[in-house]
């Protein structure tokens, strides 16, 4: 099982803190959002974050810890009781997140596949600009730019656009 996530973090700066994460999996049907409570300062945002990430926050049942976090996220996986691989189209700020909330033995869910998946390395950049691109544009209801789940929903909607392609 494919499941499409993306993070928002408090900027591209030397120390990130993570503000939310989104997951959503292939079928569609089974979602995870989570927003932290723990984790960053809105004062030590980049002005971009501030700007385009925190006003999409929804707050409520969203928030958690990050010890939390580690927990229902863990669980949520396992239930898929599938081997489950995560994609992201962007590798090198995602993925570490992914390995901080399950550094600690024994939290890595049992069925999660060790080495995530590059969007960019499934589908082609061209195509995969214009599908994302796309998706933010005719979903209904509209997708939100910078939304952790937003963001992994527009992702797994160019997937299923390139691979309508493929057949």
């Amino acid at each position: 099982m494919l499941i499409f996530f993306d993070t928002e973090f408090s900027g591209l700066i030397l120390d990130p803190k993570l503000i939310s994460i989104g997951m959503i999996a292939e079928d569609g049907e089974r979602t995870f959002y989570a927003e932290l409570s723990d984790t960053y300062q809105v004062s030590a945002c980049e002005p971009f974050v501030y700007e385009a990430v925190l006003p999409h926050l929804q707050g409520g049942e969203a928030l958690m810890t990050m010890d939390e976090l580690t927990l229902r996220l863990g669980n949520w996986i396992e239930d898929f009781n599938q081997p489950v691989q995560l994609v992201t189209d962007s590798l090198s700020w995602d993925w570490p997140w992914i390995q901080e909330l399950f550094y600690l033995p024994g939290t890595w869910p049992k069925n999660l596949d060790g080495k995530p998946v590059q969007l960019y390395e499934m589908v082609d950049s061209p195509f995969l600009e214009r599908a994302v691109e796309e998706a933010y544009q005719t979903h209904i209801p509209r997708l939100c730019r910078h939304h952790a789940l937003d963001d992994a929903r527009a992702n797994r909607l160019a997937w299923l656009a390139w691979k309508g392609t493929k057949k």
